[in-house]
């Protein structure tokens, strides 16, 4: 049951938080998205409300999941957090731990990442004039710059450490095919250097041993005639 339990707030905080912080961003500019996140006029808020906000935040986190995987992954994996070469035939037999880590590590990143691209969604909302609750201009645009560099930071953090401990994990190697091609080819051209004058040395004794019996087997024939 536990595991269970950390498994739904890993998917909660990976897509239905960003989602839902971009449901709030949009709903400026989307008046049907307003109803939804309002109460009733008792001020208990109604189940239909709920459902619609919680589907729209679902769908709203699967896009925005999307659009990260899009643009920050590969500004990630452009400015030096590589992606591993893992060998998944490792996997079943530590499918345990693997899950493990994907739950404390790649799951935050993916919040970091995520909400990053939430709030991004938000600003652009705010400059369209559709935030009612972002204020005017000023120490809240410096807010909003604050809080994607933490949220940047702190997603290149979780991804590095997600890569390094699924690298113990299923044995990773790190070098990417043209660089291991590379050490393959010097390693190879090293060895060649190094057997070359032992081959020149051999045979330069071979020819030297021809030599010397052919030699004995003349002055060893009468009159030394071939």
């Amino acid at each position: 049951m536990g595991e269970l339990s950390a498994r739904n707030f890993g998917l909660v905080i990976a897509y239905l938080v960003p989602g839902f912080v971009a449901v709030i961003a949009v709903s400026g500019l989307v008046p049907t998205i307003q109803p939804w996140l309002a109460t009733a006029p008792d001020g208990q808020p109604t189940v239909g409300g709920f459902l619609f906000v919680t589907l729209a935040s679902i769908a709203a986190g699967m896009l925005v999941s999307s659009i990260r995987w899009l643009l920050l992954d590969s500004i990630h994996h452009r400015t030096g957090i590589r992606h591993p070469k893992w060998d998944f035939s490792q996997l079943q037999e530590n499918l345990a731990a693997y899950n493990l880590l994907v739950e404390f590590h790649y799951r935050y990143y993916q919040f970091n990442a995520n909400t990053f691209v939430a709030v991004l969604l938000a600003y652009g909302s705010r400059l369209a004039g559709g935030c009612r609750w972002c204020g005017g201009p000023g120490w809240v645009d410096a807010g909003f710059v604050i809080v994607e560099a933490v949220l940047f930071a702190t997603s290149r953090d979780t991804l590095r450490k997600y890569y390094v401990r699924v690298s113990q994990v299923l044995k990773a190697d790190t070098d990417s095919g043209k660089e291991k091609s590379y050490v393959e080819w010097r390693r190879t051209l090293s060895r060649t250097r190094l057997e070359a004058p032992r081959r020149s040395e051999a045979q330069e004794g071979k020819g030297g041993s021809t030599e010397g019996g052919a030699a004995v087997d003349a002055r060893e024939r009468p009159g030394g005639e071939g």
